[in-house]
């Protein structure tokens, strides 16, 4: 591969930098944002930072008087679950790939054969 690290030192790399930094919707939506303005020509990762940022309002909004009069804390309780589920999936399957693409550049040689390590889409 790379004088520098093994394809297991990379992969443990990505592993840890995403799990890292899908803690939180916060986390997320800035994550995708950094790696647009490094990476402009991977235009979708600006919406995907827009879609994460809406998706954390709404989880907010959760907690909103609209919906503590229409919902349960129960159900506010599932809602934000399911949002912050479905978001930690995605984040999950798509950043490992957006940082292959990126140490692909940096070392100037394709990495996705790694893929099957992250068990990514």
């Amino acid at each position: 591969m790379h004088n520098t690290f093994s394809a297991a030192e990379l992969t443990s790399r990505i592993q840890e930098l995403t799990a890292k930094l899908n803690k939180d919707n916060i986390s997320r939506t800035n994550a995708y944002k950094r790696f647009f303005d490094r990476h402009p020509e991977i235009k979708w990762t600006l919406l995907a930072s827009f879609v994460s940022r809406n998706a954390g309002w709404s989880m907010t909004d959760l907690k909103g008087r609209l919906f503590e009069l229409g919902l349960t804390a129960f159900q506010q309780k599932w809602l934000f679950l399911t949002y912050e589920r479905a978001n930690w999936l995605i984040f999950s399957d798509a950043y490992p790939q957006l940082l292959l693409y990126h140490w692909s550049k940096q070392l100037g040689q394709p990495l996705f054969h790694l893929l099957s390590s992250f068990g990514v889409s």
